[in-house]
């Protein structure tokens, strides 16, 4: 056996095998480059998926909102966008549990919220959900004498879970003594005022400019958290032109 060849075969058998470990080493670097490309990908995905801001038409989906305990677990998972299980919701809301799960089945049909993840606990399917959107936009117009009931429970509901969170949040926040400074922790006003039309027009023109911008601003989990209702009507009958106006401020 000659020993050159033996050396000659070896080396022969090292270098292909140098040459495969830097094909595993680059398939590797590839792979790697891929996988972090498509996190790049889904993260600025993200916010887009969670900023989706749903226009509501159709009666059904109008009826299925127009419900106190519905409205409360849509804006439970709404609130923080954390996926939550019934029994969650359950503690959150204050209610049995198994009261919740024909309202999730109404609002999952709906398409208003979502199975984020389901797992099993202690031998039982747990399932978690989340909002199927960021926010909801209700548009009654296409059938106004079907919905106009609806609407005004749907209204009264949020207005009146609003004015909770608002008596809580002044029962216990510490105010600052300076009033500017007082501003920032919450604002109640009241305006009511005989204007002329065009000047009203223009008035909730730009309210209503103003609220889209505050809808436009990038949404971020570590900033400051602000809760806010607007209304605007304009009231007929007696007194709504040219009578004595309510108070002002």
């Amino acid at each position: 056996m000659d020993p050159m060849g033996s050396k000659g075969n070896g080396s022969d058998l090292g270098g292909m095998l140098d040459g495969v470990r830097k094909e595993v080493r680059g398939a590797v670097r590839d792979a790697q480059k891929a996988v972090s490309e498509a996190k790049s990908q889904v993260a600025g995905i993200g916010p887009l998926i969670d900023e989706v801001v749903r226009t509501v038409t159709d009666v059904d989906t109008i009826k299925a909102l127009a419900d106190t305990t519905r409205l409360s677990i849509l804006r439970a998972l709404s609130r923080d966008r954390v996926p939550k299980s019934a029994k969650e919701l359950a503690e959150e809301l204050g209610e049995p549990q198994t009261k919740l799960y024909r309202h999730l089945k109404v609002l999952l049909e709906a398409g208003l919220i979502e199975v984020a993840e389901t797992r099993v606990v202690s031998g039982i399917v747990e399932t978690k959900y989340r909002a199927a959107q960021s926010s909801v936009t209700i548009d009654p117009s296409e059938h106004p004498d079907e919905t106009r009931e609806v609407m005004s429970r749907i209204i009264s509901d949020n207005i009146g879970d609003y004015t909770r969170r608002f008596l809580r949040h002044l029962e216990t926040e510490e105010y600052p003594a300076d009033p500017e400074a007082a501003k920032s922790h919450g604002m109640l006003m009241n305006l009511s005022a005989t204007l002329p039309p065009e000047v009203a027009e223009d008035f909730q023109r730009r309210m209503q400019a103003l609220v889209k911008e505050f809808d436009d601003y990038p949404r971020d989990p570590d900033g400051v958290r602000i809760e806010g209702m607007v209304t605007w009507f304009t009231p007929s009958g007696p007194g709504a032109r040219g009578g004595r106006p309510g108070p002002e401020s």
